[in-house]
């Protein structure tokens, strides 16, 4: 069994939190459940009105946001994931998830469903996988009433195809456990350019990870950074603890922390 809990800022004083837990059941495969929830914070609310200077005279259509207060807004995911080792090479997985976002007090609902697979090729450590997100119906948002002159239009769910490989440059051995993975992905989404994701990872004393990469064609994300250690309270129960940095360009510093336990 494996239990993650993954905290992040992200900009705009948006906050990302995540809790997974995970079990095999040997030859019946191994099921997960998965909880995401993103707050945005609180906003200034904004309205859309005829203006005037203290005179009194006429300064057109005007955004006002005195004496609205704010609102907020947040997503939310709720999931169950299975995946099966078919053959010594072959991994196959998905997840259903229900999917909510609300805006003030406009809430849209839905599914989703992710499809993934995993091949070890047989040359060597070289492993090779195709994953599909987000398949799901459009949603829509259904209140708003009184407040826009027409209601918004059907939301698309943000779909992603990813294709990604891993090798071992250095592998582990009897002898000794270090060893170092090169790590890229080819990212394509439905609503945007076409990404890329490049990175290292370094793992030596039986216990420690060293981690850097950097992300191609982002507007302002670049290189990162990260660490991870694990370590035996019991014989059968391991803390992991994992924290990254991110470059956000103009916004700053993204830092990810995750904590785990393994059964």
């Amino acid at each position: 069994m494996d239990l993650q809990f993954t905290s992040m800022k992200w900009v705009a004083d948006i906050q990302y939190n995540s809790m997974s837990f995970v079990k095999d059941f040997g030859d019946w495969g191994t099921i997960g459940v998965n909880a995401i929830y993103v707050n945005y914070g609180d906003m200034i609310r904004t309205k859309v009105a005829q203006g005037y200077d203290a005179a009194g005279n006429d300064l057109g259509i005007l955004p006002i946001t005195e004496g609205l207060g704010t609102f907020t807004a947040h997503d939310l995911s709720i999931g169950i994931s299975y995946a099966r080792q078919i053959t010594q090479f072959l991994q196959v997985g998905g997840s259903v998830r229900y999917v909510e976002q609300q805006i003030d007090d406009a809430t849209m609902r839905g599914w989703a469903l992710d499809v993934g697979t995993m091949y070890w090729t047989g040359l060597g450590s070289l492993r090779i996988s195709m994953l599909g997100r987000n398949f799901g119906p459009d949603g829509e948002y259904k209140t708003y009433e009184g407040r826009i002159a027409q209601a918004p239009a059907k939301v698309r769910m943000p779909m992603i195809f990813i294709f990604g490989m891993a090798y071992d440059i250095i592998e582990a051995s009897k002898e000794s456990d270090v060893r170092m993975t090169a790590a890229a992905e080819y990212v394509k989404p439905n609503d945007g350019p076409e990404k890329a994701n490049a990175g290292l990872e370094f793992f030596a004393f039986s216990n420690f990870y060293l981690r850097g990469g950097y992300r191609f064609n982002y507007d302002e994300e670049g290189y990162t950074l990260g660490f991870g250690a694990e370590y035996s309270i019991e014989e059968a129960t391991v803390v992991k603890l994992d924290f990254a940095y991110a470059n956000a360009g103009r916004f700053g510093s993204i830092p990810v922390l995750s904590l785990g336990l393994g059964f």
